[in-house]
């Protein structure tokens, strides 16, 4: 009894897409995390995107050579629709707007050709900029900043 209970409340979990297939029975079932993997890799694939904010989780997923799916990014189920939260850090000198509206866009373009879902909000957070890397002007062999040939004291 106690398992089929547990299948029925994993199968609530699952949005059921819509078929028009008539000749054969059935349903069609996609996993929240699913959509939500959709929705990661539809916003790395922004220009200015530098990457998700992830979970301490994904951290020690990522330390141990597995990726963390659908890291950065939260699925509600509503009566009305989707509602998706993507949380990204940007790079550097983009304009934060008009990354985020094409997140949007990109989002909402794969979700909906490929599942057929309405999504009915997606809110972009921004966690956090990232700066351009500053390459080192320090010489290695001379830390100190010191000219000409050193000397060794004795």
């Amino acid at each position: 009894m106690a398992r089929e209970i547990k299948r029925n409340k994993q199968t609530a979990k699952n949005i059921i897409l819509a078929t028009e297939n008539s000749v054969v029975g059935g349903t069609t079932q996609v996993t929240p995390e699913v959509i939500e993997v959709v929705a990661q890799i539809a916003t790395q694939e922004v220009p200015g995107v530098y990457s998700m904010r992830g979970t301490l989780s994904d951290r020690f997923t990522n330390a141990f050579g597995s990726n963390a799916r659908g890291k950065g990014v939260e699925l509600s189920h509503t009566e009305e629709g989707l509602v998706i939260d993507a949380y990204v850090f940007l790079q550097y000198g983009v304009v934060v707007p008009k990354v985020a509206l094409e997140i949007q866009h990109a989002i909402q373009s794969q979700i909906s050709s490929m599942t057929d879902l309405q999504v009915t909000q997606i809110n972009v957070h921004v966690t956090g900029i990232v700066p351009d890397k500053i390459s080192s002007s320090i010489d290695p062999d001379n830390l100190f900043g010191e000219s000409g040939t050193t000397e060794v004291v004795k």
